[in-house]
């Protein structure tokens, strides 16, 4: 403004440094605008990283207590199979390979109750026959329909089972599921 020589000059040296300080006012105002939504972003980031915490925590905790039941379903796995390689000891050899084969080809279930005159897996009725030779027999018998390993177990009597609650206070009565 002091190089300016004519007002002309000297008003257009001002109308500029107006137009500057305007813009600067605005970016100014801008960066307000920006630091106050960024307070409130790292606001929210706190938040966000404090809930993240406890997730970890809660995700860790989960963590343990899903390791500790692998730990004792592997347990009770191993007892099990100890528990099965002594009943398959005493098997005959027909008998447990005639097992593996029916769970094989049944995914999982070789075996099958006698309920009502029916198998309980394949829901076929039984010849009444097969029936009685089941519930008398003490060989191994297969379902003629789907082949499964076939047992019967015998109805408890509820004579039987309120005398023998007299007999023993402490014993639970047994419920029937089917």
């Amino acid at each position: 403004m002091l190089q300016a020589k004519t007002n002309e000059q000297y008003a257009a040296f001002a109308h500029e440094i107006e137009f500057c300080e305007k813009d600067i006012r605005k970016a100014e105002d801008r960066i307000l605008d920006r630091m106050a939504e960024s307070e409130t972003l790292e606001q929210n980031v706190k938040a966000a990283e404090a809930a993240l915490g406890q997730e970890k925590q809660q995700v860790e905790s989960e963590q343990r207590a899903a390791r500790q039941r692998t730990a004792e379903d592997q347990q009770r796995m191993q007892l099990l199979r100890a528990e099965r390689e002594k009943v398959a000891a005493g098997m005959s050899a027909q008998i447990l390979s005639a097992y593996e084969r029916i769970r094989r080809a049944r995914k999982g279930v070789a075996v099958a109750e006698a309920v009502d005159g029916g198998c309980s897996a394949c829901h076929m009725a039984l010849r009444l026959q097969f029936f009685q030779e089941l519930r008398i027999s003490e060989h191994v018998l297969f379902c003629e329909s789907c082949g499964r390993i076939m047992y019967f177990n015998p109805p408890v009597e509820v004579g039987d089972l309120g005398s023998a609650l007299h007999s023993n206070p402490e014993a639970q009565p047994v419920e029937d599921t089917r």
